[in-house]
């Protein structure tokens, strides 16, 4: 609860003054803060509490090759995808003019920080009391969410518009925790994860 509030806190009210500063300066503050949230405190759990490595805990340390391998053929699906529909279906423009944070903080640390949080510490936890499907489920839930904020303080959070977003989401929750659970390696939601945040931002 107090990750939620904090995540909450940051996106609603402290996200106003990030907005003021210089675009370096705001991607590399907004960085910190992020993996302060999200990676420090799941760190400091495994280790303190569950007295356990956090690296092979969270499946980073382990079946690297099997992961990279998931992740190879998955992003090779999802890249001929999106090239089909927005290119050659939709005819949507590309846009590769992003910023230092859209590629630090929408690309390469979300896929780290919420992978970490939500399939490496949460899911693998829910497995230990209940089916892994039931785990999934809420994982995807709790992980639909998180983007709460985000889309209020976006503007987006309108009905019935906001019902795609989170089923969008939701969706994708179930996905990655499918793929890590089949890879067992947290490097395989990672890196798709990311790449999947590449492409939204490329194409939208």
């Amino acid at each position: 609860m107090s990750f939620y509030l904090l995540w909450c806190l940051r996106e609603l009210w402290l996200v106003h003054y990030l907005d003021q500063l210089d675009p370096v300066t705001e991607a590399i503050t907004s960085a910190i803060i992020k993996i302060t949230i999200w990676i420090i405190p799941v760190f400091l759990i495994v280790k303190m509490l569950e007295n356990r490595d956090p690296l092979s805990y969270l499946g980073l340390r382990h079946n690297i090759t099997k992961g990279l391998k998931w992740a190879g053929w998955t992003s090779a699906v999802l890249i001929s995808f999106y090239v089909i529909l927005n290119l050659i279906i939709l005819n949507n423009p590309v846009n590769f003019k992003l910023g230092i944070s859209d590629w630090l903080n929408t690309i390469l640390l979300v896929g780290i920080t919420e992978e970490i949080v939500f399939r490496g510490f949460l899911l693998k936890k829910l497995m230990h009391s209940c089916r892994f499907w039931l785990a999934n489920t809420i994982t995807a839930l709790l992980f639909a969410s998180i983007h709460f904020p985000i889309w209020f303080y976006k503007g987006l959070f309108e009905f019935p518009y906001i019902i795609s977003p989170i089923m969008n989401a939701f969706v994708l929750g179930l996905i990655f925790g499918f793929i890590y659970k089949k890879s067992n390696s947290l490097w395989s939601v990672i890196i798709i994860h990311s790449l999947y945040n590449l492409l939204v931002s490329v194409f939208y």
